[in-house]
């Protein structure tokens, strides 16, 4: 069997990393929600082009855009998937990620994969619709 000794400096090396993994724990997680709550109190300015047609829309972080009823920003177009991408905000940074779409994300003309960082004057072109990126203001 293993000495006291032994046994003592084995528990105290748990418990110090219990220690340790117990006061890291609500600091990630503070930063997580105070990350959520200042992107909940931005918006995205957006100009969709659709149908011969221009309407501006200004809507809080997440943006998910699709065809289904419940998405943020809807595209009734059959190349359009029911969720198709999601505009958010990262360190500060608009990004928009393809969901996996069916025929994908196109950020000024060209496919995306992954996160990709936008620019105020950036077009996306989603099925037969483009969508302007005007950028990010506070949510009113």
């Amino acid at each position: 069997m293993f000495p006291p000794q032994a046994r003592l400096e084995s528990l105290e090396v748990v418990a110090l990393v219990a220690l340790f993994v117990c006061a890291a724990l609500p600091l990630r997680r503070g930063r997580r929600r105070s990350d959520d709550a200042a992107a909940a109190m931005q918006a995205v300015v957006l100009r969709v082009e659709e149908d011969g047609q221009t309407r501006s829309v200004s809507v809080s972080v997440p943006v998910t855009i699709g065809r289904a009823p419940s998405a943020t920003l809807v595209i009734p177009d059959s190349q359009v998937s029911r969720v198709h991408a999601r505009i958010d905000v990262w360190d500060g940074a608009p990004s928009i990620r393809d969901l996996d779409s069916r025929n994908g994300t196109l950020v000024n003309a060209r496919p995306i994969e992954g996160a990709t960082v936008l620019r105020d004057g950036d077009e996306i072109d989603i099925g037969m619709t483009r969508i302007v990126f005007c950028g990010v203001g506070a949510w009113k």
